[in-house]
Formats: structure tokens, sequence, C-alpha cells
């Protein structure tokens, strides 16, 4: 998937989602109860797999025979750790300390409605396997304030409801309409700006997977090419309804044919 630029000084909450949206994992901080290991009140970490929502909210997908997820049920209260690049053995993708990162604090709610497992499901189809069992669940997460650090001297807070992009309930209502006229008549365009907008082939066959308000996921199964890695394109400014949506798209096309 792309991933954001780096920016030269404090990025907006468009930019700070946009680096939350391009995250494999994120560090769960709870609040210890009942834990085997340490008393209750200690800070405890663990890694989970995020899905953030149109609007940028944060979706997991827990199992009650976590520790975490026992913590969270005593006290909601929890923060994410995302770093711009995921945490791997190689030189190249190792985190330094001025490796660009974001802390969401905000308090884990329980949400088992359709439109979240959805949304969770098409960032991470994988899961349809398991998030049906009897001791899975999904949570949103309330955020309330987040700080972001782009290395020494580098850093932002912002309260929650800065983060969250509002008034993006007709963009939710109206997204798999969306996503299902462009896959049915505009694939021609998706390909166009696949071309201009990424280094990847135009003509592996691309369709619109997700949409949000920053942005949206093209993936391809095309046997052509032997890279099927889903492909984030973000937009350039924020987008809240159908309408906005339209518009981005079709200047996103007169872009890209010239």
């Amino acid at each position: 998937m792309s991933e954001t630029p780096p920016v030269s000084s404090a990025p907006s909450a468009r930019q700070l989602r946009q680096m939350c949206r391009t995250s494999r994992s994120v560090t769960l901080a709870t609040i210890a109860c009942g834990h085997k290991q340490v008393s209750d009140g200690w800070p405890v970490t663990s890694m989970v797999l995020p899905a953030f929502d149109i609007d940028g909210t944060p979706i997991i997908l827990i199992s009650d025979l976590a520790d975490h997820t026992r913590h969270i049920k005593a006290d909601d209260r929890i923060s994410l750790l995302v770093a711009s690049a995921p945490v791997g053995t190689g030189a190249s993708d190792k985190i330094e300390t001025d490796t660009a990162r974001i802390t969401l604090f905000g308090r884990a709610v329980p949400d088992a409605s359709a439109p979240t497992r959805a949304c969770y499901l098409r960032a991470h189809p994988h899961a349809a396997q398991y998030a049906d069992f009897a001791d899975f669940g999904f949570y949103k997460i309330a955020v309330e304030a987040a700080y972001w650090v782009g290395g020494f001297g580098k850093q932002r807070r912002i309260p929650g409801h800065q983060f969250i992009e509002q008034d993006c309930q007709k963009l939710i209502t109206g997204h798999d309409g969306i996503v299902s006229h462009m896959n049915a008549d505009h694939m021609d365009a998706l390909a166009d700006i696949v071309g201009h907008f990424s280094g990847r082939n135009p003509d592996a066959g691309w369709r619109m997977n997700t949409l949000d308000c920053d942005g949206m996921v093209l993936t391809t199964d095309a046997s052509e090419t032997s890279d099927t890695t889903p492909l984030r394109i973000d937009f350039a400014k924020t987008i809240r309804t159908p309408t906005d949506a339209r518009e981005i798209l079709v200047e996103m096309c007169k872009i890209s044919r010239g």
C-alpha cells in the first residue's frame, strides 16, 4: 500500500489519519485487571490489527480470551500507538527514534453493528474466518485525543473531534453504492488514476475496494501481475459526501488523462 509522504511541518488531521490508514498493526495499551503477572492498574501493551472507519475511527477485533479484552471490560480507557512503518528485521524498515508515530487516546466501545463488521472485514477479509466466533468482538475506539511525534522537536497535539472527521454520515451511507458504481461503470477511470498516481501497472484490472474521507483502496487479482498487494491512493482533500467523492474522482481522472 502507498505511504503518506513525509511532511516538513506538523501534519494536518487528514495527514495523521492517512498515516494511520497505512499501518499494518498498532500497539494497544490497556490497564491491567486480573492479570496473572502484574497487579491491577499496571500498564500492559499488546499488538492488534486495526481498521480505520470512513471518518477515521479505529476499529479492533479482539478475543474475550485475551488479557487486553478483560482489561477493557474493567476499564475502557486505552491508547493506540501507530508507527509510520511496520516493525521488521531488515535495516530498511527498522523503527528508529525519529520514526513518525501517533498515539491515540480513547475509550474502547463494543460495537456489533453490521457497518462496523463490514468495514473491518473490507480491510482484513481473512478475519472473516474467526470474526463470528463466540469469543470475538468488534470494538470502536472513541478517540479523545491524538499526539503526533515526527522526530526530535516535531510534535502536535489535537483533540479527538479534530482527528475524527465530522459530518461523514452521507459518505458512510453511500459507500457501497459508490464502490459498486465505480467498479461496474468506471474501471477505465480507475486504471487511469492508478497509472498516474502510483507506480503500479494500470492494466491489472483494478477495482475499488474501499473509500473513506481521505482516499481509496484498490485491489487486483489479475494473473498478469505478481504484485496483488492492495493499493492506497490518498485524496488531496477531505471528502464527506457522495457528491464530494464524485467530484474528486472526476478531477483525478481528468488529471490522469492530461
